[in-house]
Formats: C-alpha cells, sequence, structure tokens
C-alpha cells in the first residue's frame, strides 16, 4: 500500500489529506472520492478533462505513484 496527500495528488497545495491505494487506480478512485466531497469545484474541473487529458494525467500520476514508498 502506498499513500500520498491530497496535494501531491495534483489537489490544492494547501490539502494534507492522506489518500492511499494498494494501485494506482485504487489511489485515483479514493482521491476522487474525496474530492468529490472535499473540493467540488476541482471535481467538476476534472469531469471536463478530455480523454487525451486524462491519460496525460494518469500516466504522470503513475509515475508519482512508483515513485512513492510502500507503507
Amino acid at each position: 500500500m502506498k499513500q500520498m496527500t491530497c496535494a501531491q495528488m495534483g489537489g490544492p497545495a494547501t490539502c494534507n489529506t492522506m489518500i492511499s491505494g494498494n494501485t494506482a487506480e485504487e489511489m485515483v478512485k479514493n482521491g476522487m472520492d474525496h474530492i468529490n466531497q472535499a473540493h467540488p469545484e476541482m471535481a467538476a474541473d476534472i469531469k471536463k478533462m478530455t480523454p487525451e487529458e486524462t491519460t496525460k494525467w494518469m500516466a504522470d500520476f503513475q509515475k508519482k505513484f512508483d515513485a512513492a514508498p510502500a507503507m
């Protein structure tokens, strides 16, 4: 399992809520659950992303996830 803050995942710079997951996909799902509840304006922007933007974001996030230490 790995853990990152909301801010480390690309959320607001001041959000230190910890998000965890066993895979990058699980962490993104858990992060989106948090974003939807805590940062609805950001969730709305994410939903407007094109498939290409989403693919690029996920590829960039996968690198961050891979670099994060396991818990």
